[in-house]
């Protein structure tokens, strides 16, 4: 049997309606931090993900 090693991750779930999974976050990595960008924010985003429960588009930016 192979052993996979399983970090631990944590689900970061919609700002607007708090049930859709936006994206798994896992600890301990070397990468920026992510912040989200709400609708209608004056903040640009560099990427875009449809929330799969309230359709609404969250932007995704690295945090400086």
């Amino acid at each position: 049997m192979i052993q996979q090693h399983t970090a631990e991750k944590k689900i970061v779930l919609c700002p607007i309606c708090g049930r859709g999974k936006i994206i798994m976050e896992e600890k301990d990595t070397d990468d920026p931090p992510l912040q989200l960008v709400l609708p209608n924010s004056r903040r640009k985003a560099r990427w875009y993900i449809k929330c799969n429960v309230c359709k609404n588009q969250i932007g995704i930016t690295a945090k400086k």
